[in-house]
Formats: structure tokens, sequence, C-alpha cells
């Protein structure tokens, strides 16, 4: 089947999607490290496809499953892919900020990082059309859950729209708002509405007589907005259950970043949360009150939650984000190696003959009167 090609593109996405997570904690633990002085899902998702698909027969009972399992990794990966990358982009660039002036040296390693990774966001597909391409799956699995079509995991917020649809925050207090339940049924409710609006703005476009391809390019913002909130709370569900499934000892902290994330990235959209009505004006001052709550925690343990990320100084090649902290004697030791006192430098000879040129020698310059005739 034509479906099955989308498994030569699927790995590569994957793939970034790792990178994108490596490449962001190289630029946090630089960052982290100099403010400290100065005073993995997707991939098993991917390898249980491939099982599938090397398991399984043309023939086989399970053929139609396995399809709808490629086409949601397909879509997936797509989206991830352009989430990952665009969130790995911003995040450098604001550790790069936080540097201040060191942050334009060469020395300190975020502004080559920066350009570097930035061919992700084009590379094995261009971000934006990714977005779309998963706005679309998102449409079509919209749609077939309203004709009774129980929908993937990934997606399983779409089986429950008659709930989901018109739901609130029904909390008693405002404390219980800070739990994985409350916050992933948030997302639900939130990429629930904004999914179905992509799919009734393609069911316009439809009853309007335009075929299905010019129906889906009149939703384009729709879906843009649909996969952008679909892969917000799918990190989180991913990372939620990631830290449900930790050492217990490690558990309080990753509890900590995990809603920390999960309320930041409300925050960054609080415009959805308001307009669908899940939480109300008041609920989203507190949201805010607890990003700055939940970053203050996090700051007292975030050197070490750094370190656990295991880069050796060679890995994070940049003397701000050493080990051991002492990044002004190691940034003076690194700008003496690279720029050893005393020989010739290799432009000198073109600046002497420059200084030392005999002007009279030199061509005479054109008369500017030739020009106005």
């Amino acid at each position: 089947m034509a479906q099955l090609t989308y498994g030569a593109l699927i790995q590569g996405r994957v793939a970034m999607v790792v990178d994108s997570g490596n490449i962001a904690k190289k630029a946090v633990t630089i960052a982290g490290r100099y403010a400290a002085v100065r005073r993995v899902e997707t991939n098993k998702l991917y390898d249980e496809l491939m099982d599938k698909l090397e398991s399984t027969q043309p023939d086989d009972e399970t053929m139609g499953e396995v399809i709808d399992t490629l086409k949601e990794t397909h879509a997936t990966s797509a989206g991830l892919k352009a989430f990952c990358t665009w969130s790995t982009l911003n995040a450098i660039e604001a550790c790069r900020q936080t540097l201040g002036g060191h942050g334009y040296s060469a020395y300190t390693g975020l502004a080559t990082t920066y350009n570097d990774f930035a061919v992700h966001c084009t590379w094995e597909g261009d971000n934006t059309i990714l977005t779309l391409q998963s706005g679309r799956y998102l449409v079509s699995c919209y749609r077939e859950a309203l004709a009774g079509k129980a929908q993937p995991e990934g997606v399983d917020y779409l089986n429950h729209l008659k709930t989901l649809l018109s739901q609130g925050c029904a909390v008693k207090s405002n404390e219980e708002i800070l739990t994985f339940d409350i916050i992933q049924e948030a997302w639900g409710v939130v990429a629930a509405n904004v999914v179905k609006k992509a799919g009734d703005d393609f069911e316009t476009s439809l009853k309007q007589g335009m075929n299905p391809e010019a129906a889906y390019e009149e939703c384009s913002q729709a879906r843009l907005a649909a996969a952008k909130i679909h892969s917000f709370g799918y990190v989180f569900r991913r990372f939620a259950q990631a830290v449900r499934n930790a050492p217990v000892g490690l558990q309080p902290v990753l509890t900590k970043v995990c809603l920390l994330y999960g309320l930041y990235s409300i925050e960054q959209n609080a415009g959805f949360f308001l307009q669908y009505r899940y939480f109300t004006p008041s609920q989203m001052d507190f949201v805010r009150h607890q990003v700055n709550v939940f970053c203050k925690a996090v700051r007292e343990e975030y050197i070490p939650l750094i370190d656990s990320f295991n880069f050796t100084d060679y890995m994070v090649n940049s003397p701000l984000g050493v080990y051991d902290g002492d990044i002004y004697e190691k940034y003076f030791a690194q700008v003496k190696r690279q720029n050893p006192v005393g020989g010739t430098h290799p432009y000198l000879p073109l600046i002497q003959s420059l200084l030392s040129r005999n002007i009279e020698d030199d061509e005479p310059l054109e008369d500017d009167d030739d020009d106005d005739e």
C-alpha cells in the first residue's frame, strides 16, 4: 500500500525529535551553569511500529490496525518534528540571551549552536508544511470519530467529544489544578475544541462546493492551531506518563518540572483555555502565579538536574558551561589558545601594503564632470 512509504520518512523525523532534546539540554547546561556562577517517548512509538510492520503480512487481519498505527505515527512524528525543532531553536535563543553580552561571543558556543541547529526547521520537511500535515490528519481523525470509529491512543481525546467539548474545570479549589490529571484534561478539552474548529471549517468549505484539497487549504490556519495545541498536549501527556513510571526517588523533582512545563505551556496558550471556557479568568491568574512558584522550586534544584544530563565538558564545548564552574579562567584560557601572541597575522602584509602605498602612483579617479555628460 502507498501508506507503507510513510515509514521511510518517519525514522529521520523521530531522530530529529531526539536530537532536539539533546541540543536543548546542551544549551540549558551552558546557560544554567553560567547563571549559577554568575549570581523519550517517541522512539518507543517508532520501535513498536517497526516491529508490527516487520511481523505483519498483507493478508493478516491486523493489517488495518497496523496501517492506522502507521498513519498516527507518521502524523505524530511530523507534528513533533516541527514542534520540537521550533521549541529547541527558541530555547537556544532564550539561553543565549540569559548570558548577556557573552551570548554573542563565538567562544560561548550558543551562537554557532543556533546557526547549526536552524537547518532542522526545514530539513526532513519544512516545519510549516509538516504542521499542516499533522493538522490534516487531525481533521481526518475528527471526521472518523464523528462517524463512530474509535481513534488511536495519540488522539484518544477525540473518542470523548460529547464530554470534552463543553467541559470546564470542575475543581473545588485552585490548588486542585496542580495535578497531572487536571492539566491533561485541560489539554484534552482545548485540543478537542480546536480540532473540531478545523474539522467544521473543512466541512463548511466542502458544502460550499470546494473539492477536498481546496477545502483543506481553506482551513489551513485552523489546522495549524489544531496541530500546535495537539502537540503541546501530547508532549505533556507523555512527560506525565514518564514521571509516573520513574523511580520513586526521582518523582518529586520530576513532578515539579512536569507541572512547570504544563502550567507554563497553558499560560503561553491562555487564549485557547479562556476561549473554550475550560479555565475561568481567576483560574488563569492562579496558573500564572503558579508558574512563578514552580520556577522558584525548580531553580533550587536545577544544577543537579542539569548535571543529570551527564554531558562532559568536551560535549558542552563552552567555557561558560564547564562542570567545575571555573568559567572565567577557562574563558580566558580559550581566548589565549585561539589567539597566540607573536608571529605575523596572515592579513598583516595586506594592511602594510595599503598603508605604504604611493597614492600618486594610483590611477586617477574619474572626473565627476564626465558623468554629467
